[in-house]
Parts: C-alpha cells; structure tokens; sequence
C-alpha cells in the first residue's frame, strides 16, 4: 500500500496555517506597549489611593480605642473606688508569673478598690515539682509528714493555708526560706485576710499543681470561713478555672482586662458566680450595684 504523502503535507499546512492566525490576532489584540504602561500606572494610583485611604481609616480606629481605653479605665476606677474599704486581701499566686504585669495590675485595682493587701505569696517551681531531696529537707526540718495515701504536697497547702487564716506567719516564712514560696516585701502574715484570691492559669502542665496545691488551700480556707476568688487571665494555655469551679469558689477568667478586675472586685465585695469571655463563664460582668446597696 503506497502513502499519499499529499494528505500529510495538507494537515501539516493547515496546522501552520491555524498557528498562524492565532499568532496573528493574539498580536492583534495584545495592547501596545503605551497603553499597556497606562494601565500599569493606573493601578498603581488606585492602590496608593486605597492604602492611603486605608492607613487614615487605620488612625481613626487606633485613635478611638485609645479613647475607649481611657474612658473603660477611668470607669472601672470610679465604679471600684471605695468597694473594698477596710477589706484584708491576700493574693496567692498558684505559679511563677516571672516578669508578667499580671499580678501587679491585679494589686493596683485591689488597692484602688480601697483594699489592704496583706500578703502576696507565690507558689515556686520547687514546690510544684517537688523533688526527693527538698521533700527530705522540709520533712526534717518542718516535721511534716504526710498519712497514707496523702501527697506531701497537699500537707504542705492545707499547713500553708491554715496558718494564713490564723495569722501565724512561722510555716509560711520557713516554707520561703526552704525556696518553696515566695513572697512581696510588704507581705504581713500576722493579719488575717477576710478573702484570698487565688491567680491560677498555667501555660504548661509543669507550671502549677492545682489537684495538690490550689484546691487544698481553697478547702481549708472555706473551713475558716474565708472568702476566696479563683482568678486567671485570658490568655491562659491550660485553665483551673474548671477546678476553682468544682471547688464551689466564684471566679473570673480574664483577670488580664480591666473587665476581668472589675468582676473580681465585684465578686470580692460579695456577688456570686462565673465570670469572664470563656465557655466556663456564666455571665460577662457580675450586676453592679451601688456600693450602699
């Protein structure tokens, strides 16, 4: 059988030829260079015109939530002042917060609210971790000795708590010595507290023990008849707000804002229930009543 090379070369032609014509009008419709150019330029107005646009609405926002900060914070100072008058407040701290503002911002709206803060007690690492050697050491020394099927350091707390509803300063000062607390310069353990809030919230399972440590404490001062609020901020990793909550205290879980402050002063003076943004919350903002009322 012979090949029509003739049908060959006539596919070969058209197919040049449809690639011809395509070229062709592509060029055809291509914009040519200055037009191309304009429109580059064009976009590139509007986009200086939107960023700009953009930047002052930007400025406008920035510029009302600095007002809106400063209207919340002198608010929440007028709304405060006065309503822990002659109030005894201790701060517990259920870990290290290090460097963080957290506890001192939560000190200065205790203290706008007309509270004594009379201790400010830090939980260390070495108690949350508790290694061998210091469990020897503190057993000896403090005569501390757990009974079956107690962890030592729930001895330790209840011991810690007790002695802070007493106002018996010599465990909690020999506990700071043994690097197991620490404690503020203006901490006075002689004074009984009316209420003890307790900063919880941990960023990772080693920060804190709030099963050994937290609860204990909260239990043996409900014994005591002493008052205690469950604190934490909003940015918690981990929450204890579930365990305060379990234990039967109120709390707030965003201790961070002036809203979270706010709450915990309402719910030191007396109000009831769970505060804050998370799903633990009942409600945003205890009722604020009149400070006579």
């Amino acid at each position: 059988m012979l090949i029509d090379y003739r049908y060959h070369i006539g596919s070969f032609v058209a197919i040049f030829v449809a690639l011809l014509l395509g070229i062709l009008v592509g060029i055809g419709l291509a914009p040519n260079p200055d037009e191309f150019e304009d429109k580059v330029t064009m976009l590139k107005e509007e986009y200086r015109r939107t960023r700009e646009a953009k930047m002052e609405e930007l400025k406008a926002l920035e510029e009302a939530n600095r007002e809106c900060d400063m209207l919340t914070r002198e608010t929440v100072a007028a709304v405060i002042r006065n309503r822990l008058a002659d109030k005894q407040i201790a701060l517990i701290l259920g870990r290290d917060f290090d460097r963080s503002p957290l506890p001192e911002n939560l000190r200065a709206a205790l203290r706008q609210a007309g509270a004594n803060i009379t201790s400010t007690t830090t939980v260390t690492r070495e108690f949350v971790r508790l290694s061998q050697p210091i469990k020897q050491r503190v057993s000896e020394r403090l005569s501390l000795y757990p009974p079956p099927g107690v962890h030592f350091r729930t001895v330790i707390a209840e011991a810690v708590a007790k002695d802070l509803a007493q106002g018996h300063p010599d465990l909690i000062l020999d506990l700071h010595t043994a690097g197991l607390l620490k404690s503020t310069a203006d901490s006075e353990y002689t004074i009984k507290p009316d209420a003890v809030v307790i900063l919880g919230g941990m960023n990772d399972l080693t920060d804190a023990a709030p099963e050994r440590i937290d609860l204990p404490i909260i239990q043996t001062l409900t014994e005591f008849d002493i008052r205690v609020v469950g604190v934490e901020a909003g940015d918690a990793a981990i929450s204890t707000i579930p365990a305060y909550k379990a234990a039967g205290i109120p709390t707030v879980d965003n201790v961070d804002s002036q809203a979270g402050r706010l709450a915990t002063i309402l719910v030191l003076e007396g109000a009831d229930g769970h505060y804050g943004t998370k799903e633990s919350a009942d409600s945003f903002l205890p009722p604020i009543l009149s400070p006579d009322n």
